[in-house]
């Protein structure tokens, strides 16, 4: 009977064989998700693989290399660096593996965990024996692994014995996993795989482009209130600035916004005949004018009557208001 010490030291140490193959979720057959290619797989009901979950890999110790379908690079590390080609800009971002940490399809098959980790609560621990078995062709251990807390399902797992690699998870209540198809072990893999020499942002390049291009949302989302709701300050008499640093409209085809800066939330909606009460966990106020329901709330703030009758003022003036409430999460609605 095999020690589950000694497919801990698989997992972590290697031996670390070159691996390559594909990668796709499964599902158990039947369910609408599945398609007709059915991957290797060991005891219950057949697993089919799902459509547009897939990636190709190539593996060697810590050095990997994974692209889409389409032979598109997702991610590729040396061993030291890593480059990521998740993001929305036109070159990847690169980095120690430290900064750059590969989150995208099958992470858990593909990220070579410390012994560390395997020493939490996080599908870390086994419930039950080590066994022996077939999988895709392969000679694997697997062993099922305790949920972490908030979870209700153990994970089971296969390693191939030979290299070392995770081939495949699976939650067995529900028929959900990933696995590899179509898998070589042993086969030389070039080295240039694991490299990109092309263009690419450092972490703090592409943390300061997200940066300007969040600050140029929030001027636009600014824009948009001044022209479609008010230009006017809305600093109230506490004072209670509830000027928006971000301001998104909820539909465009009528108006509504959610807005709001760090101390201050600002709603509207269509009117409604039985009005509308935000889900807020702050004590803030809504109110109706004739085409709008409307709602303003304050956090760490003494929002009060004469606060929002000014707001409303600013925001509204001169329109009749009803169906003013006053409502503390903490308390009762008080209407005036």
């Amino acid at each position: 009977m095999t020690a589950w010490i000694e497919v801990l030291k698989a997992l972590t140490d290697g031996p670390d064989l070159p691996v390559r193959g594909s990668i796709y979720e499964v599902r158990a057959e039947g369910t609408p998700e599945s398609f007709g290619h059915e991957p290797g797989h060991s005891g219950g009901g057949s697993m089919l693989a799902v459509p547009d979950t897939g990636c190709r890999v190539w593996l060697q110790g810590r050095r990997v290399r994974v692209e889409n379908v389409d032979g598109n690079p997702i991610f590729i590390s040396d061993g030291s660096r890593a480059w990521d080609f998740t993001g929305h800009v036109d070159r990847p971002r690169v980095g120690s593996l430290a900064r750059v940490v590969y989150l995208g399809p099958s992470q858990f098959l593909l990220q070579r965990r410390s012994t560390a980790e395997w020493t939490g609560s996080d599908f870390a621990q086994p419930v039950d024996q080590v066994e022996t078995t077939d999988f895709a062709g392969r000679r694997c251990w697997t062993v099922r692994l305790a949920p972490p807390t908030g979870k209700p399902y153990p994970l089971r797992i296969w390693v191939d014995i030979e290299s070392g690699q995770m081939l495949a998870n699976r939650l067995e209540e529900t028929g959900v996993g990933s696995e590899f198809i179509d898998l070589v072990v042993g086969e030389p893999l070039d080295e240039t795989l694991f490299v990109w020499d092309g263009p690419a942002y450092t972490s703090e390049q592409y943390q300061q482009i997200l940066r300007d291009e969040r600050r140029e949302h929030q001027l636009q989302q600014a824009q948009w209130f001044a022209e479609n709701v008010t230009a006017t300050a809305l600093t109230t008499r506490v004072p209670i600035d509830f000027t928006p640093v971000d301001a998104r409209e909820t539909d465009p085809d009528t108006g509504g916004f959610d807005a709001q800066n760090r101390s201050t939330m600002l709603s509207r909606r269509r009117r409604r005949t039985e009005g509308w009460d935000p889900k807020w966990g702050i004590l803030h106020y809504a109110w109706s004018t004739p085409e709008w329901d409307w709602a303003a709330g304050a956090r760490d703030v003494d929002l009060d009557d004469a606060a929002v009758d000014e707001l409303q003022q600013r925001l509204h003036p001169n329109e009749p208001v009803d169906r003013v409430r006053r409502i503390d999460p903490a308390g009762r609605p008080r209407r005036r």
